[in-house]
Formats: C-alpha cells, structure tokens, sequence
C-alpha cells in the first residue's frame, strides 16, 4: 500500500511541476511582464491596454486554440518550449488560428500580414506548420544565447520572441528585451498556463 502511495505521489509532483515551469526557457508564471500596448488593444477593438488587454485577447481567441492543445504539446516537447507560449505566439499572429496568416521573411525579421475580415474557421493549422513557427522561434533564442551567453533562461525567451518579430538585429542589450511582441505574447502565455495549457 506504501507504494501505491509514494507512486502517486510522484505523479502528482511531475504533473505539477509540468504544469508550472514547463520548457526551458524559464517559468512563464513567474515572468514578469506588461501585456499588450494600447495600439494593439485599439486594434483589436478595446479601450484598454496592457496585461488586462492581452488577457482579454487570450480569453477570446481560447476556443479556436483549445483544438491545438495536442499540437501544441507534441511541438512543446519537440522544441522544449512551454505549450502556453506557442498558445501566445499563436493567438497574437493569428486568433488562434481563426485568421489565415501569411507569414513571409522579409529582411532580418518576419512579417507577419494578417487580413482581419477574413475567416477561416474550418481551416486547420497542421503540426508542421506550428513546428515551423516554433522552429524559427527556437532558432532566435539560440541566437540570442550565443550573443549573450551569460544572460537567464527567460532572457533567452524575451530575446528569441523579439527577435522572432522584429529580427535577431533588433536585440543588442537587455535594453531591447522590452519588444511590443514578446510582452504581449508572454501576457498571453500566462493567462493560458493558467488555464490549462
């Protein structure tokens, strides 16, 4: 009987330590960041900004991703990237999935061309093309490690999603980890880490 206990009690560790620091690229819970700017929440038709806009945002776009939570999570332990930021990278690039995206390179950064009143709700975004966004994702953060080798795991992260929308260029100092991009992203990533992803 002993043993059927510390066995699910191990169980019970893994699945919460899952759960909360998931990846290697720091604990989403416990970065610390200011949600989307006031232009991102005007584009999206709200009188707000920051945390609370990014969280609405992710609260919006949560039915289409709930779908991609298998993807997600077989991408997340290809890559080592928490399900929750592939949700947030997801969601800000295109609704979760409800707006087709052409994604294109364009300079040293990628573009990402989104036309809002066109809906594709019974499209389906494939594993390969998730693992190609997070590819160049996880290619940015390594990137960023080799300029930087001695910053934190979440710094990685900050770097890689700013790099990831504006170029490997754009992040010269911790200065540049403050992207519109990745504090919006990550906003968002929080608030589906807390729901379940």
């Amino acid at each position: 009987m002993s043993t059927l206990w510390m066995l699910l009690g191990l169980l019970a560790l893994t699945g919460s330590s899952e759960s909360s620091s998931w990846g290697c690229y720091g604990n989403i819970r416990t970065l610390n960041t200011p949600g989307a700017s006031c232009g991102i929440g005007r584009r999206h038709g709200l009188s707000y900004c920051g945390i609370r806009a990014s969280e609405r945002l992710a609260e919006i776009d949560m039915p289409h991703l709930l779908r991609y939570q298998p993807v997600m999570r077989t991408v997340g332990w290809k890559y080592c990237v928490d399900p929750a930021v592939i949700a947030g990278v997801l969601s800000r690039e295109s609704q979760g999935g409800n707006v087709l995206v052409n994604t294109g390179h364009v300079g040293d950064g990628i573009r990402v061309v989104q036309d809002r009143n066109f809906y594709a709700p019974t499209s389906w975004m494939s594993e390969s093309q998730v693992s190609q966004k997070i590819e160049v994702l996880t290619s940015r953060i390594k990137e960023i490690q080799t300029r930087f080798p001695a910053w934190a795991p979440d710094q990685y992260l900050r770097g890689g999603l700013c790099a990831y929308s504006k170029g490997t260029g754009f992040v010269r100092s911790s200065q540049d980890l403050n992207c519109d991009f990745c504090n919006d992203v990550l906003a968002r990533a929080k608030y589906f880490k807390n729901h379940g992803f």
